[in-house]
């Protein structure tokens, strides 16, 4: 490889770690009864037909959060959905990190059943309903920066409850965000200068 490619390559990949391009995380998860761990059955699930999708996005430069959750075929009409945590995938908490639903309150135009609901704005500190039993006093706010470290751990799951599953008919695992843009971008021009070396003609000296 001559120099001026040689430079231009490393140019371009310091381009892709740059700070300024890892700038969003990105959650994709599916939402079925197999996830629920506090259900009526032995193994705490609820054997609902329900099934569905979430995808969040963090900007942690304009601190806002969008998603987008499908729910198909619940057994009972949505009544809750938030997101929890910390807990790991084969454990539950009722502490609450993100409100979507109740509160809010459910707008009237959302079909309980089967629907998708999709919004964006500002990650704000959470206060938690009633008292922490330690000490007698209420709960201390989560504040953003704590719900974005548990969910970027892997420690949150998105709690789809009914009136017939009060505590949750179908549950999502975020699970751990998916790689950062700089890291595909990184990965992708890694690829473009093999590319380059196998297609560069050989001369045998």
């Amino acid at each position: 490889m001559c120099i001026s490619r040689f430079v231009a390559v490393v140019a371009l990949l310091g381009m892709a770690i740059s700070p300024a391009r890892a700038d969003v995380l990105v959650w994709d998860f599916v939402i079925n009864e197999s996830q629920v761990r506090n259900g009526p059955e032995l193994d705490g699930s609820t054997d609902s037909p329900a099934t569905g999708t979430g995808h969040f996005e963090y900007d942690t430069i304009s601190n806002i959060m969008s998603y987008a959750i499908t729910w198909n075929n619940l057994f009972g009409e949505l009544t809750k959905l938030h997101v929890h945590g910390p807990a790991t995938a084969v454990s539950s908490n009722p502490s609450h990190l993100f409100e979507i639903f109740g509160p809010p309150d459910i707008p009237a135009s959302v079909n309980l059943n089967t629907d998708t609901w999709s919004d964006s704005r500002q990650l704000m500190a959470l206060q938690q309903t009633g008292t922490n039993p330690m000490t007698g006093q209420p709960y201390d706010p989560i504040l953003p920066s704590e719900i974005i470290a548990i969910m970027e751990n892997g420690q949150s799951y998105l709690n789809v409850h009914t009136n017939v599953f009060g505590v949750g008919e179908i549950r999502g695992n975020l699970g751990l965000p998916v790689p950062e843009p700089a890291s595909i971008g990184l990965l992708a021009l890694g690829g473009m200068w093999l590319a380059s070396r196998r297609t560069r003609p050989h001369f045998d000296k």
